[in-house]
């Protein structure tokens, strides 16, 4: 099983500090209710986050694509690609463990950016993991696969 490093972390912030603004961040923590103090955190349902390996964007520099950093809308950015977990799987990045839950397969918004940016992404955009305990998370971090589903 392949490790890998975090390169990017993301937060997007609560209503009273620029509503809905994502911004990079050096570290969080995190929880089974979310990324303490996000927007989204204790929001009462099953919290969900993004993780966005290098590879996605590689895809999109390959077609000769200008796109900002964090425009996938990852929450985790990493340099392994792990896109073939199945959903059951479980990650530990830096003191957290996440279940994966499966593909991230929601494209729509990508149009608006480029056409064909939906279709070269195709079960490549990322992963939807979910948090099951407490722990923080900092760019740097070692990014391992526990179990395989």
């Amino acid at each position: 099983m392949e490790n890998g490093k975090v390169l990017n972390l993301y937060i997007t912030m609560p209503d009273m500090i620029r509503a809905g603004h994502r911004m990079a961040c050096d570290d969080f923590d995190c929880d089974a209710s979310g990324i303490v103090g996000s927007r989204d955190y204790e929001n009462g349902d099953d919290f969900t986050m993004v993780l966005v390996s290098k590879k996605s964007y590689d895809i999109i520099e390959e077609a000769e694509l200008v796109l900002g950093d964090g425009v996938l809308m990852e929450d985790i950015f990493v340099d392994v690609d792990l896109y073939h977990l199945k959903p059951g799987s479980i990650l530990e990045i830096g003191e957290v463990l996440f279940e994966v839950k499966g593909l991230c397969e929601d494209y729509r918004y990508l149009y608006a950016f480029a056409p064909e940016l939906p279709e070269l992404l195709e079960k490549q955009r990322g992963l939807i993991i979910s948090p099951i305990d407490y722990g923080g998370i900092a760019i740097g971090n070692e990014v391992k696969v526990l179990q395989e589903a």
